[in-house]
């Protein structure tokens, strides 16, 4: 029986994780003043064109970024709080954001209606939830940017990798300590284990592996791109912190799984989220995206038709959300049952 805690923790996990989450996304391609990036020029051309770029746009790209990655590398090594900042930036933190904001509002929301909740286990079960979570984010971010080095040097040229202020070894040691790191976490104190903390750290490494890495790539598709950023953003994160959640406030394996059903209104708006994710990350990458063969569908049908289409989306989705939570809202006042 749903009750007002239900619906309260239901529009915190939404509005929340929705702020942090849809708001870095927009602005992830933000560079500050005076960095060496040609890509507000690029935007305007793109504005004019919203089919793609012409060769002179990509080349005067290319040359710009190029002589940035220079410039940077001749640069050297600045100290330690500069490296430190390198690697923060390497990290993606919105990215971050998103994960660290997720974790405690679905554990929250996985807590049974009315129960007290025991800062003695809530705080043990976020913490070591986030820690090795946090470290496979970084795994499948930095794995992205190792692959897609030329690319960023077209698109993002600030990034770590494709400034050359990290050398590519640096970031694959780092990209694998970091999935070593959170994968181990996931086996090494089995009271905060469990079987779907587990699962969302693997499926998530597998599903990251898959996207950035060659023969599969699945980034090339924007199809396969869109279904992959779908299923860990809407599905798996969801469904696996929550049943972890679950087990920790002393459900079964199996009874936190059938809990799971609880957590359909998060996965589906999350679903839905992600598939604006999907189609609004690549609007600012056409230059590189199409330069190196990446047929995203922002290169396939142009930015300003994407762009439009994921405004259309992300309004119904909130709109949606929003109606759904007056229902719920409603039905909680009057005692009704609430399935969400």
């Amino acid at each position: 029986r749903a009750d007002k805690h239900q619906v309260g923790t239901m529009s915190w996990l939404i509005a929340i994780s929705a702020a942090f989450i849809a708001g870095p996304c927009s602005a992830r391609h933000w560079h500050p003043p005076g960095a060496l990036n040609p890509r507000p020029r690029l935007a305007v051309a793109c504005a004019t064109d919203s089919k793609g770029l012409g060769v002179a746009d990509v080349a005067a790209a290319d040359a710009a970024a190029d002589g940035g990655v220079a410039a940077t590398a001749a640069a050297g090594w600045r100290g330690p709080l500069h490296a430190a900042g390198v690697l923060w930036r390497f990290s993606r933190p919105h990215t971050l954001i998103g994960s660290a904001l997720c974790i405690p509002a679905l554990s929250l929301y996985a807590a049974p209606p009315g129960a007290a909740i025991s800062s003695a286990v809530f705080v043990p079960l976020v913490l070591y939830a986030m820690v090795p979570s946090l470290l496979v984010n970084v795994y499948i971010t930095g794995l992205n940017q190792l692959f897609d080095i030329p690319i960023d040097r077209v698109n993002k040229p600030t990034l770590p990798l494709a400034s050359g202020e990290m050398s590519p070894a640096v970031g694959a040691a780092t990209v694998l300590l970091c999935l070593a790191g959170g994968l181990a976490l996931g086996w090494a104190f089995p009271p905060l284990c469990s079987p779907a903390l587990r699962a969302t750290l693997c499926g998530s490494a597998l599903l990251g592996t898959a996207y950035s890495c060659p023969p599969v790539r699945l980034k090339r598709s924007p199809l396969l791109a869109s279904l992959c950023i779908m299923s860990v953003r809407g599905a798996l994160i969801n469904w696996g912190f929550f049943a972890h959640a679950a087990e920790a406030y002393g459900a079964s394996v199996s009874t936190a799984a059938l809990q799971a059903w609880r957590c359909a209104g998060p996965v589906a708006f999350f679903t839905l989220f992600g598939t604006v994710i999907a189609l609004v990350k690549d609007v600012p990458d056409v230059a590189g995206d199409a330069r190196y063969g990446i047929r995203s569908f922002s290169v396939r049908v142009g930015q300003a038709r994407v762009l439009s289409l994921a405004t259309a989306l992300l309004g119904a989705t909130l709109a949606a959300a929003a109606a759904a939570l007056g229902v719920a809202s409603a039905s909680a006042a009057g005692g009704g049952a609430w399935l969400a």
